[in-house]
């Protein structure tokens, strides 16, 4: 039986992007997903990688693991924010711009102070054990580290924090912070481009970017590679300076808001792969000559690094615009329903997990790391048993202490259980 085009099947993300239809975008979910579990690999690979400064490192460290801190460093985070823009989009239009701004304090703010009070301060008594003399009991420690008025004097500055005596960071935390804020930041920017005059001037881009898809490709690199270039890199923030995650959060809006912007990433998908890689073994080599020298990164690295993030972005939201186009149109009548369920279901799973699983994975790996850098085993055998243990001990933790209880589902920032 020959494949048929569904009907409507063209209408499909207009309708979600103007809010005529209730269908979620379970894609959406599962690249989500896929990111964070994906950061149980990336920051295992910390543990090893030569010349981190992370909370657990083993004594023996590979270059391996370094080129993929730094292939996943470009896309990885930058990702999270471009689906983070486009949640926006749809959650925007079911909801005023107050309700948003009060079920976003819930979904962010709460799991990050959280987090701040229960998931980071052992990560970093845990880094404190390793030095020399340190038998400061742990109660102690976490009343030193938890300094209020010092963490809030020092969250919005760009650069290292501290709090007290004991070093401050949030950690990987960072992400929900940042997140909230540039959310709150561009709110007025996203309500005007869902309204009549707003979406005017989305139709006008979207038209130009149809028209001249590279030249606006290109256009919306430019202001990540000038603030990369400006103040980047950030190893506190993802290796990216946190101000350049506006310009992917305000493109996941856009693309949420008119589906010729996906067309355009589908269109060119091939050509920015090519520029990613390229521009990706040109970042190694000159990573590679600056350490070999001992010389700092130059300020041109930045605006390089801003070009090859920006192709990744593209070249992987287009090869999954070109997947999800595929999976729109009907296959035969018998194939249909062994596979209907499976993928939202997946999906629906993912999206009550993902927030949680993100609080939970790096404290996780750092209590892991703390035991399995002392065998005497390869890095690669370390590195594949700390992933594989992480991974179960996370999933493990959600379903058993966050997932089951409306306390902690609150904490966690879920929505409360059906």
């Amino acid at each position: 039986m020959p494949v048929v085009a569904r009907p409507d099947a063209g209408n499909a993300i207009r309708q979600e992007a103007d809010g005529s239809s209730a269908t979620r975008r379970t894609d959406l979910d599962l690249m989500r997903a896929f990111v964070v579990v994906g950061l149980v690999a990336f920051h295992s690979a910390m543990v090893f990688a030569p010349g981190t400064d992370w909370f657990v490192t083993d004594p023996h460290s590979s270059a391996g693991f370094s080129v993929l801190l730094l292939w996943g460093s470009l896309w990885g985070m930058p990702l999270l924010f471009v689906v983070s823009g486009m949640g926006v989009r749809y959650a925007l239009r079911r909801r005023s711009a107050g309700a948003f701004v009060r079920e976003r304090l819930t979904r962010l703010l709460v799991p990050f102070v959280t987090g701040l009070v229960l998931l980071v301060p052992p990560m970093f008594y845990v880094a404190r054990l390793s030095q020399p003399g340190f038998r400061e009991p742990y109660w102690r420690f976490w009343l030193d580290f938890m300094n209020v008025p010092s963490m809030a004097a020092t969250l919005l500055p760009r650069g290292s924090w501290t709090s007290g005596t004991q070093e401050f960071d949030p950690a990987h935390l960072w992400f929900l912070y940042v997140l909230l804020v540039l959310t709150l930041v561009l709110l007025p920017v996203f309500v005007f481009l869902r309204g009549p005059r707003g979406s005017r001037v989305v139709e006008r881009l979207a038209g130009a970017a149809e028209r001249r898809p590279l030249l606006a490709l290109a256009a919306a690199a430019v202001p990540v590679m000038a603030v990369e270039t400006a103040f980047g890199p950030d190893v506190n923030t993802g290796g990216w300076e946190r101000v350049s995650y506006l310009f992917p959060l305000l493109y996941g809006f856009l693309l949420a808001s008119d589906d010729r912007f996906s067309s355009v990433l589908q269109r060119e998908r091939r050509w920015a792969l090519a520029v990613a890689v390229f521009a990706t073994g040109a970042l190694l080599a000159w990573t590679a000559s600056v350490v070999s020298f001992g010389s700092s990164l130059p300020t041109g690295w930045g605006a390089l690094q801003g070009l090859a993030g920006w192709a990744w972005l593209v070249a992987i939201l287009g090869f999954g615009s070109a997947l999800r186009g595929r999976r729109s149109v009907v296959r035969p009548v018998r194939a249909a329903p062994a596979r209907a369920w499976r993928w939202p279901r997946a999906a629906s799973y993912a999206n009550e997990a993902v927030l949680p699983f993100y609080l939970l994975h790096e404290p996780v790996i750092v209590l892991v790391a703390w035991y399995v850098v002392g065998w005497q085993a390869p890095d690669l055998a370390k590195y594949l048993v700390l992933v594989a243990v992480s991974l179960t001990i996370t999933v493990g933790l959600y379903e058993l202490l966050v997932r089951r209880f409306r306390v902690t589902r609150l904490l966690f920032g879920m929505k409360p259980a059906r």
